[in-house]
């Protein structure tokens, strides 16, 4: 692995972890083991590093994605559920200020990274419901952008605000039973019965 990839895997993981703000090029340096003249010439400053990263972790859930796609090709219930699980422990993994953060105190780097590529998450959502529903499983539905609009502008609602405060509920419970309602709602007769033959461990444990 080249040292730039280092740098960036790592980076990651510290941003995410720790929120934006409490992370500096020094300790991202040293947790490397490289010096910060090395970090520097690869990456010129903090904000060029934070938005690097981002996109690297943009490619790696497309990479992720790709392959559930591929191994489940022709079980869209399967792709849905698979493709939001990943995006539930990408969100639930983010420290509580890393959104908001992001969105209060780096806003080019928050539409570049977050905003312009909502479409295309959009986009994928719905061409799966299609799918879904050309195979008897989903609702044939008019607009089913409409409904991937809200779902992934749910997800990022709850990710930004406190709707439901952790002490109350852990947000891996919160996000899990969206997902579920969410699925449930565009299923058939035939696609809830596969729900609940597929699932019904997974959404009720906990």
């Amino acid at each position: 692995m080249d040292t730039k990839t280092r740098i960036l895997k790592q980076a990651s993981e510290m941003f995410t972890r720790y929120g934006i703000r409490s992370i500096t090029m020094d300790e991202i340096a040293r947790s490397i083991g490289i010096s910060k003249r090395t970090l520097y010439e690869s990456y010129s400053n903090k904000e060029d590093l934070l938005s690097c990263c981002l996109d690297f972790q943009y490619h790696e859930n497309i990479r992720l994605r790709n392959a559930i796609v591929s191994e489940h090709e022709n079980d869209p219930l399967e792709i849905i559920y698979q493709h939001f699980r990943q995006a539930l422990i990408l969100l639930i993994g983010l420290h509580p200020n890393f959104l908001n953060d992001l969105k209060k105190y780096h806003p080019r780097i928050w539409k570049e990274q977050i905003e312009n590529r909502q479409e295309e998450n959009i986009a994928f959502t719905t061409s799966i419901i299609v799918k879904g529903a050309a195979k008897g499983i989903f609702l044939d539905i008019k607009h089913p952008d409409i409904l991937s609009t809200m779902i992934h502008s749910v997800m990022q609602m709850m990710t930004l605000g406190n709707i439901v405060p952790e002490t109350q509920y852990p947000r891996s419970e919160v996000f899990r039973l969206v997902l579920l309602n969410f699925i449930r709602g565009l299923a058939t007769e035939e696609g809830l019965r596969l729900i609940d033959e597929k699932f019904s461990q997974t959404y009720n444990s906990n």
